[in-house]
């Protein structure tokens, strides 16, 4: 383990960003988000949780795929240096790990071939993760429920501990061995730097409340496709999509042509399951046209289509839709009513 001492932080950000490309949670517009950080500004070492996860870091909210003019394609250059991205809790990422099922090498039926998106694998598959460990859970934290937990950093390349003056760096992949030996503004932590990293670490596992069981959710959740509880639940939903955007696994998107005269660009752009558009057909037909049809699919996708396809919840209990949802509907409570019906409950 490395020791990096907080008045340190500025000579890090430089070092680093002489091989990659960082990004950490700065504001912007009022909300948190993560952003290219500029070498020479000042950077907070430990902001929060974050509004909008880093998701978009790699699969950005709109990118140009290519250009065309008269017929002709052109691909774009790549980005450079490859990312670093700084601040990122656990939940996030382990949302990295569950979209690069989708992007990274995603299952095509029928025959359950492969594919890989380029624009995500150009960015994601160099990248080094820093993820800093949650010393104090929010009440909107579930992560437990999933197998996660404040201090575990499951799949991130650096763990770092808060330690108030200090940041505590537990490599936790070869990449990131690699990158916080070569440090030179870092020193090896001491006994008491580990000590007080498991005391922060226990204290903040107790902090959480005890998770709600997911266990055989998968296959309950078809035996509520058609039972009233869905009008009961999207009567209370706006329809809004604000949970879809700030979800780190949501990945829902379209593709736009921009231009005029044969000439111009491809832009891919996030989109929502909960926009009565996102289905509309051009024969004037939407298969899920009623609120309830669009509710129903992004839980039964996250905690049933998703796991059977990929053996995992497309959820990781971040608690960034309850904190954001304009008439508190709580996904936790959601999956236990759910849970409930689907189980004769």
């Amino acid at each position: 383990m490395a020791r990096l001492d907080k008045v340190r932080f500025g000579d890090f950000v430089r070092e680093v960003s002489e091989d990659y490309r960082v990004y950490a949670p700065g504001s912007l517009g009022g909300s948190t988000v993560f952003l290219p950080v500029d070498p020479g500004g000042e950077t907070d070492p430990c902001c929060g949780m974050t509004v909008l996860s880093p998701k978009g870091v790699f699969f950005p909210q709109s990118e140009a795929l290519f250009e065309y003019e008269n017929g002709r394609v052109r691909t774009l250059p790549e980005e450079g240096k490859p990312l670093l991205v700084w601040g990122m809790r656990g939940c996030d990422v382990r949302s990295l790990d569950l979209l690069d099922r989708v992007f990274g090498d995603a299952i095509q039926k029928p025959g359950d071939t492969r594919f890989q998106d380029p624009y995500w694998k150009n960015r994601y598959d160099g990248s080094v993760t820093f993820c800093t460990a949650c010393n104090e859970p929010l009440s909107t934290c579930f992560c437990n429920w999933f197998g996660g937990g404040p201090h575990s950093g499951t799949g991130a390349d650096v763990l770092v501990v808060d330690l108030g003056d200090a940041l505590l760096f537990e490599s936790r992949s070869e990449k990131g061995t690699a990158l916080v030996q070569g440090l030179s503004c870092t020193e090896e932590a001491t006994d008491d730097d580990r000590a007080m990293a498991a005391e922060l670490a226990s204290r903040a596992d107790s902090a959480m409340a005890e998770p709600g069981s997911v266990e055989g959710l998968p296959t309950l959740l078809p035996e509520t496709f058609d039972l009233d509880v869905w009008d009961g639940i999207a009567a209370k939903c706006l329809n809004c999509g604000a949970c879809t955007f700030c979800c780190p696994t949501c990945h829902c998107f379209d593709v736009q042509d921009e231009g005029r005269s044969g000439k111009g660009r491809r832009l891919r752009i996030w989109d929502s399951c909960m926009f009565p558009v996102f289905t509309a057909e051009a024969s004037g037909h939407n298969p899920r046209a009623l609120s309830r049809d669009r509710v129903r699919q992004r839980f039964m996708h996250k905690f049933s289509y998703f796991p059977e396809r990929y053996g995992e919840m497309l959820c990781t209990g971040c608690g960034r839709c309850i904190s954001v949802c304009p008439v508190g509907l709580d996904v936790r409570d959601v999956v236990r009513l759910l849970g409930d019906c689907g189980s004769g409950g």
